[in-house]
């Protein structure tokens, strides 16, 4: 991967594609554009997730226009300012222009590899860019203290930066007594050090060397160097001496055990590593579409269920939700405006109030300035309710994890605590779960607990999320073409039309399947087309289901395409259907091509939007997965410090929704800990979607203290890429994917230290507050 050093095109595109920040440029090329060896693009593809040539699409052919002025240069019709910085696309000429505006005096500087005590000459007749060749455009900016910073990495877990004066400044190279250049030590900033991780991993570098500025209070790389070193730092070297012993021992320890005889005493099996302790966060098994109505309205008898509550209030008992139909009867003895909502709201909760997991929110929003209530949403929710499938996927994969702790250890199993949400349908994962996990004892008293402000839903993140919603729409409108490097990012195949494209085409499939779906209605025996229905399901709630969401893709205007959030309900319908409503499904939808296309279509447009909801960039990825899972991070990493300290092993299960899961993973990623795994090539999260933080204990004899590691990793669940294919049998159960290795095998301090940077970022207090002050409130519930 060295090679993709060599065109700064290249480099600067992966740095785009990444999310690094560098200055303003244009780019010139008069050579066919940039190219990248077919190995190079392999490595990379493996490394990053990402397609090298949607990343270096924009860059790939000549400029079509450019345009020299006194001033400054117009490239594709866009223009940059003098002062700027010409640098040749071939990353290893160092003969480098900056061209001042008259601002600054007019005239020019030659950069260059230090000649003597001098890296630059200020040239007073230099001012028009070169007329041929391929070069870089960057706009110069003015560096805090007139300096730039060297990074060097040695690996992504560390990296060694030292400031020196710009060569733009003068020229002049100050030196030391023993003729070296003179630089200072730096402490680099939390993003700075992200930036070097980013860099390393990315381009594939262990040892490697980026040039950094900072400018009113930001940091941008303004170059990449492979196979860079510190001179004269014995600091560095001790710590590049101790990376490379463990990544020696680390070896050694993975050759077969045929080779024992062979391995030093200190790290033979004997005094190998140990389970001391298993931490794992879990999504929820197999549950039946969710479903809901919102409305809002302003009506004293339901501002009386609030109870003075300022807060979100949740209603989900049978007594409950009666006393809310109570008051919708007596709102509806006022003539109002509202008549048509409150009697919509009056028939699906006559509906929908037996169906279990049936629940109403009441979501009060206030002005900023009086503090009055402005509105009252109303959100009824059913559905989503534990299947059968679920059943038997915790219980098999509770028996698996089982058999691996008594291999690893079987003293995990002897101290479990099993924390859930509140949720009908995680509670039952967990009973179940526990239960085989156990080995079926005859009680859980004691082991399973429920943990509504770990695990439950918040509305912390809701301004956030709401926010990255209406940017995906944006992203999605008709017409709008995503920059490939920004696909690349995101993972979007290079063989896809533009997202756009396949939203219209699942809106129009939609369409012809509604049409299919009424005929098969009216010409078909709907009632003895299936003859077993489980999970309440029924073909009334079949259609009634589906004639929603033929709603929520119905569009009447060519250049408009329904809302990408109604994607994941589509594609969570579909893939229950074809797991439990098969025959039906497929009966009155009798058009197999345009069913298999649909599910296609679903599922690609799933995984580009499911992701994106907790966060497009890396800044609003970590936002909201802070305000929906600080709370469960911040309790997993005392749980492994615990862990630790405790004379016995321990296991430590938190059972909750999807979104913790997306939100938990994003921050693991985003700590700066290395992973082998991109984010991008992750599949869906699944139902019984896993991370695992396994704790590892050894006692040398060499060694004074216990050494501990960890290992984080990582399961996409019970997850299938085409249902529609898969033969089933009674128990309509997808197998859960075994786990696999975020992370390498890292030492434990090493690790925590990435995720305990969460402790400590500056406006820590305010999420928080947040966080506290956005926790749903339950209305008063018996014990059921």
């Amino acid at each position: 991967m060295q090679t993709l050093l060599w065109d700064r095109r290249v480099v600067l595109s992966i740095l785009d594609a990444i999310g690094v920040p560098t200055p303003p440029r244009l780019v010139v090329s008069r050579d066919g554009g940039a190219r990248v060896d077919s190995d190079a693009a392999i490595a990379f593809k493996e490394c990053s997730g990402m397609d090298i040539d949607r990343v270096l699409a924009r860059y790939a052919s000549n400029s079509k226009s450019v345009k020299v002025m006194n001033h400054g240069i117009e490239v594709d019709g866009q223009f940059l300012e003098k002062t700027f910085i010409e640098k040749p696309v071939d990353g290893e000429n160092h003969n480098i222009n900056i061209y001042y505006s008259q601002d600054r005096g007019g005239g020019g500087r030659y950069l260059f590899r230090k000649i003597g005590n001098k890296s630059s000459q200020f040239v007073p007749d230099l001012a028009t860019p070169h007329k041929d060749g391929s070069w870089i455009y960057e706009k110069l900016l003015d560096t805090e203290n007139m300096e730039d910073i060297k990074l060097y990495t040695v690996g992504p877990t560390f990296v060694h930066a030292e400031t020196r004066k710009s060569p733009t400044v003068d020229g002049h190279v100050k030196r030391n007594t023993d003729g070296k250049e003179i630089r200072f030590c730096a402490k680099l900033t939390q993003e700075e050090e992200e930036i070097a991780r980013k860099v390393s991993k990315t381009f594939g570098q262990a040892v490697c060397g980026l040039d950094i500025i900072r400018v009113q209070g930001k940091s941008y790389v303004i170059d990449v160097n492979g196979w860079s070193f510190v001179k004269g730092n014995d600091f560095y070297y001790d710590q590049c001496a101790r990376l490379l012993k463990e990544a020696f021992y680390r070896s050694v320890q993975e050759r077969p055990l045929s080779l024992a005889d062979q391995i030093p005493p200190e790290i033979s099996p004997q005094n190998s590593w140990r389970l001391k302790g298993f931490a794992a966060v879990f999504r929820h098994g197999d549950r039946t579409p969710k479903e809901k109505l919102k409305i809002a309205l302003l009506q004293a008898p339901l501002i009386s269920l609030l109870d003075g509550s300022k807060r979100e209030v949740v209603f989900r008992q049978k007594h409950q939700l009666l006393s809310v139909m109570k008051a919708v009867d007596l709102c509806l003895k006022t003539p109002s405006s509202d008549e048509i909502k409150l009697r919509s709201l009056k028939e699906v909760l006559e509906k929908k109030h037996n169906l279990p997991g049936t629940k109403v929110q009441l979501k009060p929003k206030f002005d900023k300035k009086t503090g009055r209530l402005a509105n009252l949403h109303i959100f009824v929710k059913w559905g989503g309710e534990f299947t059968h499938a679920g059943r038997h996927q915790s219980r098999d994969l509770a028996e698996n994890l089982r058999k691996d702790m008594n291999i690893l250890n079987r003293d995990v199993l002897g101290d479990v605590k099993i924390f859930s949400s509140s949720e009908r349908r995680v509670r039952d994962t967990a009973q179940v779960f526990g239960r085989w996990f156990l080995g079926d004892p005859e009680s859980l008293d004691g082991v399973i607990s429920e943990s509504k402000y770990l695990l439950d839903d918040s509305n912390a993140a809701k301004e956030q999320g709401d926010a990255v919603k209406q940017q995906i729409k944006r992203l999605l409108k008709p017409g709008n073409i995503i920059p490939d490097w920004i696909l690349a990012q995101i993972g979007w195949s290079a063989k896809l039309p533009q997202p756009y494209v396949v939203l219209q085409e699942i809106s129009s499939i939609m369409a012809h399947l509604q049409r299919v779906m009424r005929d098969s209605w009216v010409n078909l025996d709907i009632d003895n087309i299936q003859r077993r229905w489980c999970c309440f399901d029924s073909p009334h709630l079949f259609k009634e289901r589906w004639e929603k969401m033929f709603r929520n893709f119905s569009v009447e205007e060519e250049d408009v395409t329904p809302d990408p959030s109604y994607i994941p309900a589509l594609y969570d319908s579909l893939k229950y259907d074809a797991l439990h409503n098969r025959p039906f499904l497929q009966a009155v939808f009798n058009d197999p091509t345009s069913l298999r296309r649909l599910y296609k279509t679903a599922k690609t447009m799933f995984d580009f939007v499911a992701p994106l909801e907790f966060g497009i960039s890396d800044t609003e990825k970590k936002n909201i997965g802070m305000l929906i899972s600080f709370p469960l991070l911040k309790k997993i990493i005392c749980d492994l410090d615990e862990m630790k300290s405790a004379d016995k092993a321990k296991t430590r299960l938190y059972f909750t929704k999807e979104s913790h899961v997306h939100a938990l993973l994003n921050l693991v990623y985003l700590s700066g800990v290395p992973t082998k795994v991109p984010r991008n090539t992750l599949p869906e999260l699944d139902y019984l979607t896993q991370i695992t933080f396994e704790l590892y204990e050894r006692n040398r004899h060499t060694v004074s203290e216990k050494e501990y590691s960890l290992r984080i990793g990582f399961s996409s669940g019970a997850q299938y890429n085409s249902v529609l294919d898969l033969k089933l049998d009674a128990e309509h159960c997808l197998k859960v994917a075994p786990r696999r290795n975020l992370i390498p095998h890292l030492l434990l301090e090493e690790v925590l230290t990435y995720h305990k940077g969460y402790l400590h970022v500056p406006d820590l207090k305010n999420i928080e507050q947040q966080i506290e002050e956005r926790k749903l409130h339950y209305a008063q519930e018996d014990d059921q």
